[in-house]
């Protein structure tokens, strides 16, 4: 198994950083392009909405990302976990969105959360001491050989 720990905070090029770190680790234990590129979204979208929303504005909030890969007979299984201390939220609560309603229907919001279950085959969140831990996992069956 390969896993990193980063430490992210609000700034946009922190986040970025993040993400490039995340993107670069799944090609390097054996993810596609493609499939690294789903993942980097899936995280983006977790990290970006941690990043904005779990403080109040003004507060200099800082978390953890933690992605882990184990390569096993199927593929890569990849488990993304982030922990931060900002407000609790549960984002495995929230109503999906009627995405068959025209536009101008449409509640606002909810629709990275919908990308993030399409994208992932699981999803887990705790409140543990104050700290919003989540997690999601996903099986990328192709795996390019590592030389």
């Amino acid at each position: 198994m390969t896993a990193i720990r980063l430490l992210c905070d609000r700034s946009p090029h922190t986040v970025d950083s993040t993400l490039d770190a995340i993107e670069a680790h799944l090609v390097g234990a054996g993810a596609s392009g493609p499939e690294a590129l789903q993942m980097r979204l899936v995280a983006e979208e977790i990290v970006t909405n941690i990043a904005r929303c779990a403080w109040p504005e003004g507060i200099d909030g800082k978390f953890q990302v933690e992605l882990a890969v184990e390569i096993d007979a199927a593929g890569l299984q990849v488990t993304l976990t982030t922990i931060d201390d900002g407000v609790p939220f549960d984002p495995t609560t929230k109503a999906m969105p009627d995405i068959d309603a025209e536009i101008d229907d449409r509640a606002i919001g909810g629709l990275g959360m919908f990308l993030v279950r399409e994208m992932t085959d699981t999803q887990h969140y705790q409140l543990i001491n104050g700290q919003n831990r989540f997690c999601v996992r996903r099986l990328l069956l192709r795996v390019q050989s590592i030389t």
